[in-house]
């Protein structure tokens, strides 16, 4: 931008130098101007409206509703132990101190009620019952930045390194974990496996017809980790 203020500044001092340079000539006596010759004004230069360009959408992120599928068929295998559904086995009482110990193939188990794309939310009540509930489950771990510490994590049922190494996780088979109490994070290995304790919370979040998170822990504990 520096050059246009130099050109301005140069043609400004030009015109002064001209108003000002003495003509020579008697200001009583005009000098006789010839008259001027018309001349067909030239054409003006048409000027071509820019485009006006494309507004900018977001996409909107939603918390969807949620409806409740079909109850669950409960088999009890023993006082702490029972099969839903005829598939999955669950353990436990879903107290903080005898928390459900749940697997990932009973979350997964969503794929077959959820779709974002369609607009279809439906947890099965072997799922819905456990809402609330203290559960624990065991996977691979990681904190969402590279931090000293965290109360934040992302726990999941493949490696993943959070760019290139491993599988990267999908909604129904990670969680997303409040803790409790932080954890330090510095100098440890690059994959990380535990249990981890928390009340669970299954809260679908869409954004333009992709499921981006499905399940949460809150108040968690990270019991064990490697």
């Amino acid at each position: 931008m520096r050059w246009v203020w130099a050109i301005a500044a140069a043609v400004l001092l030009a015109a002064l130098a001209a108003a000002l340079w003495p003509s020579g000539q008697d200001a009583a006596a005009p000098v006789a101007v010839p008259a001027a010759v018309s001349e067909p004004a030239a054409a003006p230069t048409p000027v071509i409206a820019a485009a006006p360009a494309s507004p900018t959408v977001a996409t909107p992120t939603t918390t969807p509703e949620i409806s409740t599928g079909a109850a669950a068929r409960i088999e009890r295998l023993d006082d702490r132990t029972v099969r839903l559904d005829g598939r999955f086995t669950v353990r436990g009482a879903g107290t903080e101190s005898d928390p459900y110990d749940i697997t990932w193939d009973l979350l997964g188990s969503l794929r077959d009620t959820v779709d974002a794309a369609a607009g279809r939310f439906v947890v099965p009540g072997r799922v819905a019952d456990l809402r609330g509930a203290w559960v624990r489950i065991s996977g691979y771990w990681a904190p969402p930045l590279q931090v000293f510490e965290t109360k934040d994590l992302m726990v999941m049922l493949n490696k993943w390194d959070g760019c290139c190494v491993g599988l990267p996780p999908t909604p129904f088979d990670s969680i997303e974990v409040s803790l409790a109490r932080a954890v330090p994070v510095q100098g440890q290995h690059l994959f990380r496996y535990g249990s981890i304790r928390g009340r669970l919370t299954v809260e679908p979040f869409a954004a333009g017809g992709f499921l981006l998170g499905l399940y949460r822990l809150t108040d968690a504990v990270l019991e064990q980790s490697s």
